[in-house]
C-alpha cells in the first residue's frame, strides 16, 4: 500500500485497526469483563447476566498471547463468585448457586477447548 494511502486512513479505519490489534482485543475484552459484572451485582440472582462472559472469553481467542484465554477465564471465575455475593436476592440461594457452577463447568469446557486449538494455531504459525 502506498505511503500517501496509508496516512489518508479514515478514523473509523485506524479505530478498527487499533481494536484489532491484540492490545485493543484485551482492553474490549476488560471492558466487557467489568460492564458485565457491574450488570451482574445490579441484577437479582437468578438472572443469567453472567451468560454475557462468553463474550470476551471469545474475544480472547483471537489474541496472538498464549495465556489471554486461561487469564480471562480466572478474571471471570473471580467475578462471577463475587458477583453472586453482591447481586441483590432473586431466586433461592441453592437454586443461584446450582445455575452458577453449572456456568462454571461450561466456561470451563469452552476455556479448555478454546485454549487447547488456539495453542495448535499459534504453534504452527511459529513453524
Amino acid at each position: 500500500m502506498p505511503t500517501s494511502r496509508r496516512n489518508n486512513q479514515s478514523l473509523a479505519t485506524q479505530i478498527l485497526g487499533y481494536l484489532a490489534s491484540d492490545l485493543g482485543i484485551l482492553v474490549v475484552a476488560a471492558l466487557i469483563i467489568l460492564a458485565v459484572y457491574a450488570i451482574d451485582t445490579m441484577r437479582p440472582l437468578g438472572e443469567p447476566v453472567w451468560l454475557l462472559y462468553f463474550i470476551p472469553l471469545i474475544l480472547s481467542y483471537w489474541s496472538s498471547r498464549y495465556y489471554a484465554i486461561p487469564t480471562v477465564f480466572i478474571v471471570t471465575v473471580l467475578f462471577l463468585v463475587a458477583g453472586f455475593f453482591l447481586s441483590p436476592q432473586g431466586i433461592p440461594v441453592q437454586m443461584a448457586i446450582l445455575n452458577r457452577f453449572t456456568f462454571f463447568l461450561l466456561f470451563f469446557i469452552v476455556s479448555l477447548l478454546l485454549w487447547t486449538v488456539r495453542g495448535r494455531q499459534i504453534r504452527e504459525e511459529t513453524l
